[in-house]
């Protein structure tokens, strides 16, 4: 794929990422104006300039997260396809990154139409409960499980399989690989970095549990 047309990719991503995040923050902004429309204006305003402090908090972490799981792909991806003696260009890789981070626009679009199904008010806390229950966690039995494990699991959710998914295909078309070899390296790439979390976690567990 030419430079350009990875550029495409990155504006488009930008741009969905704006566009549903502004959805997110209309849905909040209309949700706290019919909540309070019989109150006063003080009440009011002081409801919506809490939510959209929260609402910032809840993008500059998810940027965050985005930023930090970009770098952290970029290194396993080339160590991993290293290790499978795949030769590729790090305009390759970044196309990679890119089409697989397109999976946080899914999942955004996923928590609203549960919101809105579900009939839950619209604020930044049922965004985070939508996030809370479709972790992992809550569908496998854990019982007496270490805490640890039940750290790394929860913060194991649709948003992962997602990416996944994404990146599966991404090395299906990019790279000319089957789908199941594809798979399989995403597995042992991106699931590298799904390890160092688990060991992350394991570690902030036993220092500060």
């Amino acid at each position: 794929m030419s430079k350009l047309r990875v550029r495409y990719l990155f504006f488009v991503l930008i741009v969905l990422l704006v566009t549903i995040f502004f959805i997110e923050f209309l849905c909040i902004n209309s949700y706290i104006e019919s909540m309070f429309q019989y109150t006063n204006s003080e009440i009011k305003n002081n409801a919506l300039n809490n939510e959209l402090r929260e609402f910032k908090f809840l993008l500059l972490d998810t940027f965050l997260f985005l930023f930090l799981q970009s770098l952290g792909m970029f290194f396993c991806l080339n160590i991993g396809l290293l290790c499978f003696d795949i030769k590729v260009k790090i305009k390759n890789i970044v196309q990679l990154i890119i089409l697989s981070s397109f999976a946080i626009i899914i999942y955004q679009f996923l928590t609203i139409l549960i919101i809105k199904i579900n009939g839950w008010t619209f604020t930044v806390g049922s965004i985070n409960s939508v996030s809370e229950k479709l972790s992992i966690a809550n569908y496998v039995y854990l019982g007496k499980t270490i805490s640890w494990t039940k750290l790394s699991l929860s913060s194991i959710n649709l948003f992962q399989l997602l990416t996944i998914t994404l990146l599966t295909i991404g090395i299906h078309k990019i790279l000319l690989l089957n789908y199941k070899r594809a798979f399989f390296i995403t597995l042992r790439t991106y699931g590298i970095g799904i390890l160092l979390w688990f060991v992350f976690a394991m570690v902030m567990e036993m220092n500060f549990g």
